[in-house]
């Protein structure tokens, strides 16, 4: 099976190396600027310690016949790969992006039909030098049809699903992965928030009382968009998808202080395993650079104004962080 993995940033580097490891034939396509470095092989370390010498491309030209593309920069640098993709020859397209706009560009070049859902709880960090990434936890990828597709259940999602396990990448199928994408944001996001702000790791902000509550409070101000939407079916309730690291449907539909003892459960494991998770966010707050706040938070913010869900602790946390990149671009 062959693949080609859109972008070699960390999280584009541990699929690579992973599925290359497992035997997949696959090609990573990056910008001119960035082959030089991955020549000399790409290279997973933390939970898993991998190596791989991997063909990298940098044009459509170049990949010929895949039957998957994954999608891993930011949204922010999707335009830019948008060009490079085009005539590209692929079966089957998905995107591990986040926010809500991040199938848009593979819509547009491949059409909706060639495009499936997916989202990860795989977080991983760039190493030393490009083409190195370390992976701190690896927990689910989820992939399927997308609200509105058909069928809601195919070959080309359990075949990928298959081989990612494969590869050492936990994954499932889901029946509907719109759902699940709304599930990641709106997980993903409460953390992001926190962490950047306090430049902390997950661990920290989780066993810090002040942190902790201020993460319940963003959860159940960003959950409630897509339970006011009708993302999670009629009744709302939000239920973890399988492999899910952390328990919102618990936490949502109980006190603060069932949530709060959860998180607080996460955090003491991820330092009794040694684990410094620092969401992209931070790691991004941390290097001076522009974060995905916009993209992210933006995009919730103007579907939380269309269907009249107040998000003041949200909006405050995007005001404060786009303040801050403000501050890089002056320095």
């Amino acid at each position: 099976m062959r693949f080609v993995i859109a972008g070699a940033g960390a999280l584009g580097t541990v699929y690579a190396v992973l599925l290359a490891q497992a035997g997949a034939d696959v090609c990573v396509l990056t910008r001119p600027a960035r082959v030089d470095a991955l020549r000399g092989g790409m290279r997973v370390r933390g939970l898993r310690e991998e190596t791989a010498s991997i063909k990298v491309v940098t044009s459509a030209s170049e990949i010929g016949t895949a039957e998957y593309l994954i999608l891993t920069t930011k949204v922010g640098d999707s335009a830019a790969i948008a060009e490079t993709l085009r005539g590209a020859d692929i079966e089957t397209a998905l995107s591990l992006q986040n926010g809500l706009a991040k199938n848009d560009t593979l819509d547009d070049i491949f059409g909706p039909e060639r495009v499936i859902g997916a989202a990860c709880a795989v977080v991983a960090g760039q190493g030393m030098v490009y083409g190195e990434a370390v992976l701190t936890m690896n927990r689910a990828t989820w992939i399927g049809e997308r609200a509105g597709a058909w069928p809601r259940s195919s070959a080309r999602t359990a075949r990928l699903a298959a081989v990612l396990r494969a590869a050492g990448l936990p994954s499932w199928t889901v029946a509907d992965a719109t759902a699940v994408e709304w599930y990641k944001l709106c997980a993903l996001l409460p953390g992001s928030l926190v962490t950047a702000l306090a430049r902390c790791t997950y661990s920290e902000m989780a066993l810090h009382p002040y942190l902790a509550q201020q993460f319940v409070v963003l959860m159940r101000e960003v959950f409630a968009i897509p339970q006011a939407l009708g993302v999670f079916g009629d009744d709302t309730k939000v239920i973890d998808p399988p492999g899910a690291p952390w328990s919102f449907g618990t936490w949502l539909s109980t006190p603060d202080e069932v949530a709060l003892a959860g998180l607080r459960t996460v955090g003491e494991a991820q330092v009794a395993t040694g684990q410094k998770v620092f969401p992209s966010m931070v790691q991004d707050i941390l290097a001076g650079r522009r974060t995905e706040v916009d993209t992210l938070a933006g995009g919730l913010i103007d579907r939380a104004r269309t269907c009249g869900v107040p998000l003041p602790a949200t909006e405050t946390c995007y005001r404060l962080l786009r303040g801050l990149e403000s501050t890089f671009a002056r320095a």
